[in-house]
């Protein structure tokens, strides 16, 4: 079977079923459409295990984010210190991501959804800003996977994913806890070493 998307009122009709066509009960439907705003969603509504779908949205969103700051500085670093950094002069550098641990001198090692939708009011002040609602592959995910999605800071992509496919906001909590736990005893190791 196929569901096809030709005009407004398909289009209208589609996002108001979107949460259907996630569901089960789509698994061996089809869907087209020639409409370029949409052809992100159509390509993982056909990716039927969830999985494969959770990780290309997650990492289509982040290729949309990158491409939309491609080859800009938007937090204004020089000498590893961002504009509020240089502004404070307060010895701290790396600007917000000085807390990660995935954090390196060449930039993240790894890719976070959450992390690269953060921006600062300094930056929202300097830029043009994507922000979580611009991007509609998101839509495919469920609303606890959304809500997961906006607070997963200083996340591995591959722990990043597994949240989203468990999808539980206990299991996530307590993943978050532990992780946040290990980021403290970390930063403060790294600290008393240097002292």
């Amino acid at each position: 079977m196929k569901i096809i998307i030709d005009n407004e009122k398909d289009l209208y009709k589609f996002y108001k079923k979107l949460p259907l066509y996630r569901s089960l009960f789509y698994k061996k439907v089809t869907f087209e459409s020639n409409n370029e705003n949409i052809k992100q969603i159509i390509k993982a509504l056909n990716i039927k295990k969830r999985k494969e779908r959770i990780t290309y949205v997650y990492d289509t969103a982040c290729k949309n984010i990158d491409n939309h700051y491609n080859n800009k500085n938007i937090c204004g670093f020089k000498n590893n210190k961002c504009y509020v950094q240089q502004k404070l002069n307060d010895g701290n550098i790396n600007g917000c991501c000085r807390w990660c641990l995935y954090q390196s001198n060449n930039g993240c090692k790894t890719s976070n959804l959450t992390c690269k939708l953060f921006t600062c009011s300094e930056v929202e002040k300097r830029c043009k800003v994507i922000t979580f609602d611009d991007l509609s592959i998101l839509k495919i995910l469920t609303k606890r996977q959304r809500l997961i999605a906006k607070t997963n800071y200083f996340t591995k992509r591959e722990s990043f994913i597994r949240d989203l496919y468990i999808g539980s906001f206990v299991v996530w909590e307590i993943t978050q806890l532990i992780r946040f736990i290990n980021i403290y005893i970390i930063i403060r190791s790294k600290r008393t070493s240097f002292k």
